[in-house]
C-alpha cells in the first residue's frame, strides 16, 4: 500500500507558474482546434440522418470535416467506412480477433514507437494490460481516494481558488488538476514544474496529426521533439527509482520489478511504455468534467438535485458522458473481410465508429438528445468498450467526482454573465474552451 503524505495548510497556492499553466492553456486549445475540423458545433441532427439512413457509410465522416481520424491517422489512403448505429458499434467493439487495434499506432503513436496500449492486440495486449491493471482497478482507484485525490484537488486546486470568487474553472481548475494526480499515482516525483512540462509534452505529441499538409511538417516535427523529451524526462526518473531500490505499489514500482516472458524491463522499455500510457492520461479528464459541469449549469434542476444530493454524480456523469462523449469516435481495422448491416467490410479496411451517433441511437435511448439523469442505466461508450475499454476509468470517475464536491462545496456557483455562455465543440475531443464562473466568496 502507498502512503501518501499532503500538507493541509489552510491556504495553499496552486503549485504550477501562471506562464506553464497559460502554455498548457494554449497546447490544450490546439488540439481543440485541430479536432474541431470544419463542422457544426451541433454535428448532431447530421449524425442522426447518417444513422437513420447510411448507418454504414462509405467514407470517413471525420476526414469530411477535416478532422483526423485514427481510421487513417497515416493517410495510407486505406479503404474507411463510418458506423452509426449503437449494436453495430458495440458488436465491433467486442470482437477484437475481427476488429484490430493495431492502426491507433498511426498518428501520434509514431512519436512514441508504437508503445501503445490501445494499439496492441490478441496476446500481447492482454500480457501488458493484466501488468498494468493493479495500479488502475477500482480498489486501487478507491484507496487513493481519501489520502491522495480529494487532498490534491480540494486543497491544493479548489481552496486556492474559493476566495477569489470567479476562474475560468476549465483552464485554472479543470486542466492541472488530473496532470497532478495521475503523476503522483503513477509514482513520479512531487516536482510540480517538471509534470506541468510532461503534460505540455504530451498534449504536443497529440496534436501531431494534422489534416492541412503545409502545418503538417511543422506540427510532426514539435511532435516528434515533444516525444523526446518526454522519454528522457521519465527515462530518468525510472533510473533513480531503480537505483534506490525503493519499493511501491505504483505504476513505475510495478514495471521496475515486473518480468514479461522471463526478461524484466530494461529502464528504456519502461520509459517507452510510461510515455504512452501518459498520452491519454489527462487531457480527457478535463474535458468530462467541464462537459458534465456544463450540462448542469443548462439544467438548473439537475444542477440543485446534485447539489443536494452528490450520490447523484455518478449518474450524472455517465449521462453527460451519453450526450456529449469526449471520444466522439473511435476505429479499428478488419482482420478478414466482415459484414456490418449487410454492408461487407474488406479485410485491411477500417471502421470509423461513430460514438457520438450511437449513444443518441433512438432504438436504444429513449428521448436521446434529452440530459436526463434520472435514466435507466445502460452500457456506453465513453471509456470505450471491450477488451479496450480505457484503464484508467475508475480512476478518472473518483477524480470528477471528487472535482465536482469541491466545486459544488463553492456557495452559489453561477456560470459569469460577462463572458459568452461556453459551447460544445468537436468531432473528437469535444468540449468547451473554457468555463467562466462565479460564485460568493464571502464565508468562503
Amino acid at each position: 500500500m502507498i502512503v501518501y503524505a499532503f500538507g493541509m495548510e489552510e491556504t495553499v497556492q496552486i503549485n504550477v507558474s501562471p506562464t506553464k499553466l497559460a502554455e498548457l492553456a494554449a497546447d490544450f486549445t490546439l488540439i481543440s482546434e485541430i479536432y474541431d475540423g470544419t463542422g457544426a458545433h451541433d454535428p448532431y441532427p447530421l449524425l442522426a440522418e447518417r444513422r437513420r439512413n447510411t448507418p454504414v457509410m462509405p467514407g470517413d465522416i471525420l476526414s469530411d470535416f477535416h478532422v483526423p481520424s485514427q481510421a487513417d491517422y497515416a493517410k495510407c489512403g486505406r479503404a474507411v467506412f463510418t458506423v452509426f448505429r449503437y449494436d453495430h458499434v458495440m458488436k465491433i467493439l467486442r470482437d477484437p480477433q475481427n476488429w484490430l487495434s493495431s492502426l491507433n499506432g498511426d498518428g501520434f503513436g509514431s512519436a512514441v514507437d508504437n508503445v501503445l496500449l490501445t494499439a496492441m492486440d490478441g496476446d500481447k495486449h492482454k500480457s501488458f494490460r493484466a501488468l498494468m491493471s493493479p495500479p488502475f482497478s477500482v480498489n486501487a482507484a478507491q484507496s487513493w481516494d481519501g489520502p491522495l485525490v480529494q487532498p490534491i484537488i480540494r486543497h491544493e486546486y479548489a481552496e486556492a481558488l474559493r476566495p477569489r470568487g470567479k476562474a475560468d474553472l476549465l483552464l485554472e481548475f479543470a486542466l492541472p488538476f488530473p496532470v497532478r494526480v495521475v503523476y503522483a499515482v503513477l509514482g513520479f516525483p512531487e516536482d510540480h514544474e517538471a509534470v506541468a512540462n510532461c503534460a505540455g509534452w504530451a498534449l504536443q505529441i497529440m496534436s501531431g496529426p494534422q489534416m492541412d499538409p503545409d502545418k503538417a511538417a511543422a506540427a510532426q516535427a514539435t511532435s516528434m521533439e515533444a516525444a523526446r523529451r518526454l522519454f528522457y524526462y521519465i527515462l530518468d526518473v525510472v533510473r533513480q527509482r531503480r537505483k534506490s531500490g525503493q519499493q511501491r505499489s505504483d505504476l513505475i514500482g510495478l514495471l521496475v520489478a515486473a518480468e514479461r516472458n522471463g526478461t524484466r524491463f530494461s529502464d528504456e522499455d519502461i520509459a517507452g511504455f510510461l510515455r504512452g500510457v501518459l498520452l491519454p492520461a489527462t487531457e480527457t479528464t478535463t474535458r468530462t468534467f467541464a462537459n458534465l459541469l456544463l450540462h448542469l449549469f443548462r439544467h438548473p434542476a439537475s444542477l440543485s438535485r446534485v447539489r443536494a444530493d452528490r450520490s447523484l454524480i455518478p449518474k450524472a456523469l455517465a449521462e453527460s458522458m451519453r450526450l456529449e462523449p469526449v471520444a466522439g469516435h473511435l476505429a479499428r481495422l478488419a482482420a478478414r473481410d466482415m459484414d456490418v448491416g449487410g454492408v461487407t467490410i474488406p479485410a485491411g479496411a477500417a471502421v470509423s465508429l461513430s460514438v457520438m451517433a450511437a449513444q443518441r441511437d433512438e432504438t436504444v435511448f429513449e428521448n436521446p438528445d434529452i440530459f436526463d439523469i434520472d435514466r435507466p442505466m445502460k452500457p456506453t461508450l465513453g471509456f470505450g468498450f471491450g477488451p479496450h475499454m480505457c484503464l484508467g476509468q475508475s480512476l478518472a470517475r473518483i477524480e470528477i467526482e471528487a472535482a465536482m464536491n469541491a466545486v459544488l462545496d463553492f456557495p452559489n456557483l453561477r456560470l459569469d454573465p460577462d463572458y459568452p455562455e461556453p459551447a460544445m465543440r468537436g468531432m473528437q475531443f469535444r468540449g468547451p474552451d473554457h468555463l467562466h464562473v462565479l460564485w460568493d466568496a464571502e464565508g468562503a
